[in-house]
C-alpha cells in the first residue's frame, strides 16, 4: 500500500510541475486546477448530501456519486476559469476575476435555490442542502482558484511557480513529519472524536519538518525572507494544512465514510490528498502577497 501510495503522488507531482512550470500555454495550469476542483467538490457534496439524507447511519468505504453531485462539481470547478478567462472576455481588468467568481456564485445560489425549493417538499432539508453547496464555494473552489493564482506569483530569479511549491512542500512535509513522528513517539491522542490515530507528537513534529523544509526552500532558491521569516511563514502554513486535514477528517466521520473516494490509488479522493492544501494554500497566498508584493 505505501508503495502505491508514493508512486501515485510521484505521478501527481510530475503532472503538476509540467503544468504549471513547463506548459507553455495559461490554460493548462487552470485546466489542471479546475479538474482538482471538479473532483474534490462532487466528493465534498456526496458526503455532506449522505448525510443529510439520513444515510450515513451504515459505514460506507466512500459516499455514492450521483449525477446531480457532479452538475454540482461543475459549478465548483467554473470558479477557476471564470476567474482567470472572464474579465479578458468582457474586456475588463484582471482585477475584475474576483467579482466575477462571486457573481458566478451567487448565480448559482439563484438557481440552486429554486432548484432545490421547487423540488424538495421538506423546506429544512432543500434549506441544508443549498448551505452546503455554497460551504462547498467557500471550501474548495476559492482555494482552487487561489492555487492558479498562486503559482503565477513571480519571483526574481526563481522558478516559475515557486510560491505554490514552497507551500506545498511545507504542507507536504508536516504530512509526512506528522505521520512518522506520530507513529514513533506518539502517545497522547490530539483530538480523538475527529482522527483517533493523530496525536500531539505527530503534530509537533509536523510542524518541525514543516518549518525547517521551508527554510531550506528559501536558502536554496534565495528567496527574498530572511531564514526567520522563511521558518515562520512555514510554520504557519504548515498549521493551517494540519487544521485543513482534521476539517476533512471531521467530515468523513460524520458522513461515517472512510474515504472520501476512490479515484487517487492509495490516497482515496482527491479531497483526502488536497485537504490540507484547501486551509495551508490560501493563507501562503496572503502571506507571500503581503511580504513580497
Amino acid at each position: 500500500m505505501l508503495r502505491v501510495r508514493i508512486l501515485t503522488a510521484l505521478v501527481f507531482v510530475v503532472v503538476l510541475l509540467w503544468c504549471v512550470s513547463f506548459s507553455s500555454h495559461m490554460a493548462v495550469p487552470v485546466i489542471f486546477f479546475a479538474l482538482g476542483t471538479l473532483f474534490a467538490g462532487v466528493e465534498f457534496i456526496a458526503m455532506r448530501w449522505h448525510v443529510i439524507d439520513g444515510q450515513a447511519a451504515v459505514e460506507r468505504t466512500h459516499p455514492v456519486l450521483r449525477r446531480e453531485h457532479w452538475g454540482i462539481a461543475m459549478c465548483y470547478a467554473l470558479c477557476g476559469p471564470i476567474d482567470w478567462y472572464g474579465p479578458d472576455l468582457l474586456g475588463q481588468a484582471p482585477t475584475m476575476g474576483t467579482s466575477l467568481v462571486f457573481a458566478w456564485i451567487a448565480l448559482c445560489t439563484v438557481c440552486g435555490s429554486a432548484f432545490f425549493y421547487r423540488r424538495e417538499l421538506d423546506l429544512e432539508h432543500s434549506t441544508h442542502k443549498l448551505m452546503n453547496v455554497l460551504a462547498g464555494f467557500v471550501y474548495i473552489s476559492i482555494p482552487g482558484v487561489i492555487m492558479v493564482r498562486l503559482s503565477q506569483i513571480p519571483i526574481a530569479n526563481a522558478p516559475r511557480g515557486i510560491a505554490l511549491y514552497f507551500s506545498l512542500a511545507c504542507i507536504l512535509a508536516g504530512d509526512a513529519g506528522a505521520y512518522f513522528v506520530g507513529r514513533m513517539f506518539g502517545r497522547r491522542k490530539l483530538i480523538p472524536k475527529v482522527s483517533p490515530n493523530k496525536t500531539i507528537e505527530g503534530a509537533l513534529g509536523g510542524l518541525f519538518f514543516s518549518a525547517t523544509t521551508g527554510l531550506g526552500i528559501c536558502q536554496y532558491f534565495r528567496l527574498p525572507f530572511s531564514p526567520v521569516l522563511a521558518f515562520t511563514i512555514a510554520l504557519i502554513v504548515g498549521a493551517s494544512g494540519q487544521v485543513g486535514d482534521l476539517a476533512e477528517s471531521a467530515l468523513k466521520r460524520t458522513a461515517n465514510v472512510k474515504d472520501s473516494g476512490s479515484l487517487l490509488p492509495g490516497h482515496g479522493g482527491m479531497l483526502d490528498r488536497i485537504d490540507s492544501l484547501l486551509f495551508g494554500v490560501p493563507l501562503a497566498h496572503l502571506l507571500f502577497l503581503s511580504l513580497y508584493h
